[in-house]
């Protein structure tokens, strides 16, 4: 190399560490409230999840998943500088199991010394701990804005679901944080063995025909006996899980389990067209014999391998397999939102849950309260506009992030599982039987009518 070339190559370098330098410059520590900045320093928050351990004063910070990817790098700085200027110490620990998380939560918050200043739960962990007086209500501080979508954009789907009387018990950043929205995989090599193009599901989804009727089409095309000895030797998709699969049927016609008016009164939502006309679709999915049967003796998650390891083309399931069981997977896959319904023609549905966060109602004074809120509300801050960056490397292809996370992302398209408020209700009751049952729909919800009215009505008493 010549040294003018050398020169040249030196001064790209030094520019391109010092636009690094003034990308981290560019991220400014919000300003804190007086009183707050007084609470705050001294302070050690923790935010207590099942998962995962995040601490900015080690390096890595993470126990896991750290990929020392740009975005992690910035976030990370942004972060030890938070702390740094305010004089407090911040961390995500994981506190706890799933087993154990939920009873963690209620022994610790019970006896006033919680494990954590938030808690990340399920919500149906959230609700048991606010049926029993555990939790503090955030809506009565004013340091937070809940209807705000900056700096920090948060769910409202999850304040409205936890809001009682006007009084606000969990909180969420985000939409789609917890990866647990109804989503339809499938293996591209299979599509293009099958003669379908491996891009088929996203061209539909975008173009408005990711429709029921197409979606059948396609599984008969998938469903496959390739040396002609009778048997199938690929299926479009496992028989399991029943329950995610009819979560997706019901959602996506528009219908739920369990419904919520403007009181807040739950009701069951099972008796509608739309919920037995995805009852009467799954049974003919059924029929049509594109699932395929769970072996006998087989393991509850046989169906996982199936669908990993190229046996069946699709897997209806949550989200969160994403960055989970197929994080591995040998052939290349894409993911879209389930297909429309007839009843729902014209919108795509998310059908979603969210993992919350919660505050201990004892443990804290109010400017304790306002000091870790806003703590949290400044933890969350995104460093990057461009959420899509911290979401490619979860998936195989840019149009599962650009085109189906673009729309879970999307507050008009969500729909909330109503019926996690409900404590005993099991939806099993009947995505199970459907394998067993012979008559009509209506039947196989009239069967479980009388258990879960009885439970709805208790859970409207709590």
């Amino acid at each position: 190399m010549s040294k003018k070339n050398l020169l040249i190559a030196c001064l790209v370098i030094a520019a391109l560490f010092v636009s690094v330098a003034s990308a981290f410059a560019q991220v400014r520590i919000p300003d804190a409230p007086r009183a707050v900045a007084n609470t705050l320093r001294g302070m050690n928050i923790i935010v207590g999840n099942w998962w995962m351990d995040y601490n900015p004063a080690n390096n890595p910070p993470m126990r896991s998943g750290w990929a020392n990817s740009d975005f992690q790098q910035r976030q990370l700085d942004y972060r030890r500088r938070l702390v740094q200027q305010y004089g407090f110490t911040m961390q995500d620990r994981n506190v706890a199991s799933w087993n154990e998380m939920s009873q963690v939560a209620a022994t610790s918050m019970m006896a006033g010394r919680p494990a954590a200043s938030v808690f990340r739960l399920q919500p149906d962990w959230a609700l048991a701990l606010y049926r029993q007086n555990l939790l503090y209500n955030v809506a009565s501080r004013r340091v937070i804005d809940w209807t705000a979508t900056t700096p920090v954009e948060w769910n409202q789907v999850v304040t409205e679901a936890f809001t009682f009387n006007n009084r606000t018990f969990a909180f969420a950043d985000g939409y789609g944080g917890s990866y647990h929205a109804a989503c339809v995989f499938w293996n591209k090599r299979l599509f293009r063995e099958a003669g379908l193009d491996e891009n088929l599901p996203y061209d539909l989804q975008r173009n408005g025909q990711w429709t029921w009727d197409r979606f059948l089409e396609i599984c008969k095309q998938l469903t496959r006996d390739r040396n002609n000895d009778g048997i199938m030797d690929t299926y479009a998709m496992p028989a399991d899980l029943s329950t995610e699969i009819l979560d997706a049927l019901i959602s996506s016609n528009g219908a739920n389990y369990v419904s919520r008016d403007r009181n807040g009164r739950l009701s069951n939502a099972t008796n509608t067209p739309a919920f037995i006309e995805a009852v009467q679709f799954y049974m003919r999915l059924r029929d049509e014999g594109v699932m395929k049967p769970k072996p006998e003796g087989a393991a509850w998650n046989w169906h996982i391998p199936e669908f990993q390891d190229g046996r069946v083309a699709m897997r209806i399931d949550q989200q969160y397999l994403a960055t989970n069981d197929l994080r591995n997977m040998r052939d290349n896959w894409g993911m879209v939102l389930p297909p429309k319904g007839p009843r729902r023609p014209n919108q795509y549905t998310v059908f979603n849950d969210e993992n919350v966060m919660v505050i201990p109602a004892r443990g804290f004074t109010d400017a304790q309260v306002d000091a870790i809120l806003w703590a949290v509300q400044a933890w969350v801050t995104p460093v990057d506009e461009n959420w899509r960056l911290g979401e490619y490397p979860n998936y195989r292809d840019r149009r599962a992030v650009d085109e189906t996370v673009a729309m879970i992302r999307n507050r008009a398209l969500w729909q909330w599982k109503y019926h996690l408020h409900v404590p005993g209700l099991n939806r099993g009751g009947i995505a199970w039987e459907i394998w067993h049952h012979d008559g009509e729909p209506a039947q196989l919800i009239e069967a479980v009518s009388q258990n879960w009215n009885a439970l709805i009505a208790d859970a409207n008493r709590r």
